[in-house]
C-alpha cells in the first residue's frame, strides 16, 4: 500500500511539474520566445561543420565549410570543398566584413549593401552567413497565434525591423514550437512586404546535447524550382573561443 502511495505521489509531482512548466512557456512574452530559439541554436559560442547543396534546374552544386561564432559580434566561416574554393573565409567583427581568397591572396571589405546577396551563388544570403543581424535587438516581436508545423504545435511570431535598424530583412516570421523552442519554419519579407524566401527545419536531433533541427531547406517565392538545402554535420556549443581568434590573420591561418 505504501508503495503504491509513493508511485501516486510521485505521479501527482510530475504532472504539477510539467503543467508548471507549460504555464511558464505560455507565459512568455514573444521576444523572449525568439531569444530562447535564437540563444539554444548559438549558445554563446559554436563550432560546426556543414554541408550546403545548391539546387537549379539544370546544375547542383556542394560546398562544405566550417564556421565559429561568438555572439552576434564576431563569426568566421571556412570552406573546405570544393577543391576550387577551399581556403576562403569570410569574417565578421563588429560591423566589419571580409571576405579572404588565398588563390590570389587578397582580402577585400565587403561593404553592408552585400549583405542581402546570395553567399557563393546560394539562397543563402551573406547576412545569413554571417549572422549581422540580432533577431532580439533590431527586431520588434508579436505572437500571432499557434500554428501546427511538421507535427509541432508551435507559436507564430512576427518580427518587424526597427526604424533605425540596419538589416536587410523589413519583416520575419518565424514559427517556434512550443515544447523545445525550435525554429521550425520561417518567411523572410522584404522593406515592401513582399515575400522573398521561406526556410523549412527538419530532422530534428541531439547535437552535442541539445535537441535541434539539422536541416533548413531554403526556398526563394519567385524561384520555387530553386533551393538550397542546409545541413549541420557537427556542431559544439559554448566552446572557449577568443575574441582575437576572429582576425584578418587567422582568416589566412585557418585549416
Amino acid at each position: 500500500m505504501k508503495k503504491i502511495k509513493v508511485l501516486s505521489l510521485l505521479i501527482i509531482s510530475l504532472l504539477i511539474f510539467k503543467s508548471e512548466q507549460i504555464v511558464k512557456s505560455q507565459n512568455l512574452s514573444a521576444k523572449q520566445i525568439i531569444e530562447k530559439a535564437d540563444k539554444k541554436m548559438k549558445g554563446t559560442t559554436n563550432k560546426s561543420t556543414m554541408t550546403m547543396t545548391i539546387t537549379r534546374p539544370t546544375w547542383q552544386r556542394v560546398i562544405k565549410l566550417k564556421t565559429w561564432s561568438k555572439g552576434n559580434e564576431y563569426s568566421i566561416a571556412l570552406i573546405t570543398y570544393p577543391i576550387k574554393e577551399k581556403g576562403q573565409s569570410f569574417l565578421k567583427r563588429n560591423n566589419n566584413l571580409w571576405t579572404w581568397n588565398p588563390k590570389i591572396k587578397r582580402m577585400i571589405k565587403m561593404p553592408p549593401s552585400m549583405m542581402s546577396q546570395g553567399w557563393m551563388s546560394s539562397d543563402y544570403t551573406n547576412d545569413d552567413l554571417l549572422k549581422e543581424s540580432s533577431l532580439v535587438v533590431d527586431y520588434n516581436h508579436k505572437i500571432n497565434g499557434n500554428e501546427n508545423i511538421s507535427g509541432k504545435d508551435c507559436y507564430k511570431i512576427s518580427l518587424k525591423a526597427k526604424d533605425d535598424a540596419a538589416v536587410v530583412w523589413g519583416k520575419i516570421i518565424k514559427w517556434v514550437s512550443k515544447k523545445e523552442f525550435n525554429q521550425l519554419k520561417t518567411e523572410y519579407y522584404d522593406e515592401d512586404g513582399y515575400l522573398v524566401k521561406t526556410d523549412l527545419a527538419s530532422q530534428v536531433k541531439n547535437m552535442d546535447g541539445r535537441i535541434i533541427p539539422t536541416k533548413v531547406t531554403i526556398t526563394p517565392a519567385d524561384e520555387p524550382e530553386n533551393k538550397t538545402t542546409v545541413i549541420i554535420n557537427s556542431i559544439k556549443f559554448d566552446v572557449k573561443i577568443n575574441n582575437n581568434f576572429f582576425s584578418q590573420q587567422n582568416m589566412k591561418r585557418l585549416r
